[in-house]
């Protein structure tokens, strides 16, 4: 099988209600969509964000060395192809996410195989939790948001953190398990809003006014290693997640400076994420998969070992789909059908399209 051509086209998606964290808000998705047709007359489908203010004519021209060095090319090789990265910034082509599904899709396909059985796994189950990015919504559309999770079963939720004030945290977190009820699973995500100081105090803080906090994911800043050492031995919770932000050599010194207790491999790059999977199991620390467009990220962390948590934020895909992954019993069920089983509906293309 050789990929014989391609076609990339950029959608603008709503948020609604828009998406925030503490450091940004946005009421628009832009999104990759893109076709690698092969000689066997398989369609690979990739998925992935697209440059700041593209329109379609630059996206088209930004994309058209990348298209070029893929055609005629086996999709095999290209996923399995081991390469050592030199000079520039690593891993910033804003197309790699769009690319890499699509090539693992035709490889998939090919093979008549979900993705998560071709990467490795058995079990297409993988716990979840909803991701409410309401950072900036008031009390009643952040509880619209968290009731819908509530709807599909779910009972552990993210809350982003980050306020000026621990009590406007603690008012947050306190909605959040009115909605999900007393026995609800809590994460928060503070994106990078304090330092190491602020950071114990104010899950100390969490404790002390009752509430259970099972994942604390990046407090700090993504390059202070030893800040992020002083959080994972003085917070009170189970485990602080980080990496998200930073290469693979980023996540090699939290790793070796034992300055986390679960990677967040959030890229959903497959091809990157299964490296990056292997340092962890050296030290032995669980995986945590972040949200992924269209939730095709589910399918890796079915088939990685030790994931705790694969990111369920829905919104706004359900709008791109022909058929959304599903949620049973507070898990992400990856797709039983070939490749990544996610397409985007022709409706959605000549809506959100240019």
């Amino acid at each position: 099988m050789e990929i014989t051509g391609y076609e990339i086209r950029e959608l603008t998606v709503p948020c609604e209600p828009s998406i925030s964290d503490s450091q940004y808000e946005f009421d628009t998705a832009g999104v990759a969509y893109l076709e690698l047709e092969t000689d066997v007359g398989e369609t690979g489908i990739g998925i992935g964000g697209t440059p700041s203010d593209l329109r379609q004519e630059l996206l088209e021209q930004r994309f058209e060395e990348i298209g070029a060095d893929l055609v005629g090319r086996s999709p095999f090789h290209l996923c399995n192809r081991l390469r050592r990265p030199r000079g520039g910034e690593h891993g910033s082509d804003p197309f790699n996410r769009a690319v890499d599904f699509a090539l693992w899709d035709l490889c998939g396909k090919y093979l008549d195989m979900p993705l998560y059985e071709l990467l490795g796994g058995r079990d297409p189950a993988v716990p979840t939790y909803g991701s409410g990015l309401a950072f900036s919504h008031d009390d009643r559309e952040t509880r619209a948001v968290y009731e819908e999770f509530a709807s599909l079963g779910i009972d552990a939720a993210k809350v982003k953190v980050g306020y000026p004030t621990v009590a406007e945290d603690l008012d947050r977190l306190a909605l959040v398990r009115d909605v999900l009820g007393e026995e609800c699973t809590l994460l928060v995500d503070a994106n990078e809003a304090w330092d190491p100081k602020e950071t114990i105090r104010r899950a100390h803080a969490y404790r002390d006014a009752g509430f259970e906090i099972d994942v604390l994911e990046d407090p700090v800043l993504r390059e202070d290693v030893a800040g992020y050492r002083r959080v994972v031995d003085n917070v009170p919770f189970s485990h602080v997640n980080t990496g998200e932000y930073v290469n693979r050599e980023g996540k090699r010194r939290l790793l070796e400076n034992h300055a986390l207790d679960m990677l967040n491999v959030r890229n959903g790059i497959f091809s990157t994420a299964l490296e990056e999977a292997a340092l962890a199991t050296v030290y032995g620390v669980p995986i945590h998969v972040g949200d992924t467009h269209c939730e095709i990220g589910v399918h890796l962390a079915a088939a990685l070992p030790e994931v705790s948590y694969v990111e369920y934020w829905k919104r706004p895909w359900d709008r791109l789909t022909e058929e959304s992954v599903r949620v049973e019993d507070g898990h992400l069920i990856a797709p039983d059908r070939p490749g990544h089983g996610v397409t985007i509906s022709d409706d959605a293309l000549e809506e959100f399209g240019e």
